[in-house]
């Protein structure tokens, strides 16, 4: 997660510091009067000891055009660099951590920030935290996970995007890191209940139909059963009035919700009306061979149309999967990339053994050492999981899928 730590004051920098150390990579960033070379604010445990808040032009500041000032707004990860490039203001720290200069103004510097990281945590009153962020809030799934410090690091505030975004994590382990308390007001979690956009943030799995969670969530808060259909066994025990099947047929039930847990595109029987979102869990391993060479776009087509031809989803993709003679080609290392997942490797030892009632090639094994390769690297990438969709070849490529478990390692 690619953290913004924000501190206003002498005080809130030497809290940034600390909350370094449990946020590697974390960048601050204070007002430039603070991170200016000779002040020593910037630095723990600096000189002067008043606690100095930063001046906010008079209350809130107005919307900010993200696309106007290149210098100081310029999209994405060179919101950063462009504040580095004011080296004379760039003031290492006593740890090592350096404080980048919150430039031309606050409003416009928190604009950037919104734009620029997942996580930002203000060290601030929560009036000034919400008045930086809130011309540039976006949506849920949008926007950043936000967290509030007081300067007394008594409480660490949840403030935005506390399911999706990871704010109400953030919050515990930055009370962890400060010995603060965390304070979570999602209404879910005060009453120990599921929140799926959570869930799915945590398991690394998507999620569709974000808008019909609200209703989803205030089913379960007023006490109301919704059904959760899983195409694999769910093993995860969840509180609340939730009904737990396989069966399909069991979705007639559902009057006021239903999660659908699954890797297939097509519709399923829910009665109409009622509100639902899918999780789509990653558990499905695709096993490449491939002639050398090969490009990835090609690669990446080639999956793609084996998942359209399957009717399963592409989000459930877990890893491409092949032989140790192949780690090192290029367009599978790419392919992988361009999907967001690992490319396993397995020995031709592991091969061989997996192979079971796979189809064999005396050519493939001529080549390579092993008679069969998709397949088999399918079933070891999923963990020994079933073959959903045979072998492909695709000029050149071959392709097939396995599927695993929900949750690896477990029944």
């Amino acid at each position: 997660m690619k953290t913004a730590i924000i501190a206003l004051s002498k005080i809130g920098l030497e809290k940034a510091q600390v909350l370094c150390s449990c946020f590697p990579g974390a960048d601050i960033y204070a007002p430039e009067r603070l991170a200016a070379p000779g002040e020593g604010a910037g630095m723990a445990g600096g000189s002067g000891a008043a606690n100095e808040p930063i001046e906010t032009a008079g209350g809130k500041p107005e919307k900010t055009d993200r696309s106007g000032d290149s210098e100081v707004i310029e999209g994405g990860s060179n919101f950063r660099s462009s504040c580095e490039k004011s080296a004379s203001s760039l003031l290492s720290c006593s740890v090592g951590v350096p404080v980048l200069p919150l430039k031309n103004g606050f409003a416009a510097a928190a604009a950037g920030i919104f734009e620029s990281y997942n996580a930002i945590i203000f060290i601030s009153a929560v009036a000034v935290a919400v008045r930086g962020i809130a011309p540039c809030l976006a949506g849920k799934a949008k926007d950043p996970a936000v967290v509030v410090i007081d300067e007394g690091g008594r409480y660490a505030i949840s403030l935005l995007s506390g399911h999706l975004g990871g704010a109400n994590d953030l919050a515990a382990e930055a009370a962890r890191c400060l010995g603060a308390e965390a304070v979570i007001t999602t209404a879910t979690d005060g009453r120990g209940l599921p929140a799926f956009d959570n869930l799915a943030r945590k398991w690394g799995w998507g999620l569709e139909y974000l808008p019909a969670l609200k209703h989803i969530s205030a089913a379960l808060l007023e006490g109301r059963e919704i059904v959760l259909y899983s195409c694999r066994p769910f093993t995860r025990h969840l509180e609340g009035r939730i009904y737990c099947t396989e069966r399909a047929e069991d979705l007639s039930r559902a009057r006021h919700g239903a999660v659908l847990v699954t890797n297939r595109l097509e519709p399923l029987p829910l009665p109409a009306g009622v509100p639902q979102v899918i999780l789509r869990p990653r558990n499905l391993a695709v096993g490449v061979g491939c002639r050398r060479g090969i490009a990835a776009n090609e690669i990446v087509r080639a999956v793609k149309e084996a998942f359209a031809g399957a009717g399963l989803a592409e989000e459930s993709i877990s890893c491409l999967a092949t032989g140790e003679f192949k780690e090192k080609e290029e367009g599978l290392i790419e392919a992988a990339r361009f999907f967001g997942v690992p490319l396993k490797i397995f020995t031709r030892e592991e091969i061989r053994a997996a192979v079971g009632s796979s189809a064999t090639s005396e050519f493939v094994q001529k080549q390579v050492g092993v008679g069969a390769v998709a397949e088999p690297c399918a079933v070891l990438g999923s963990g020994g999981g079933p073959i959903v969709l045979p072998v492909r070849r695709h000029g050149g490529i071959t392709i097939a899928l396995a599927e695993g478990e929900l949750f690896p390692g477990e029944a």
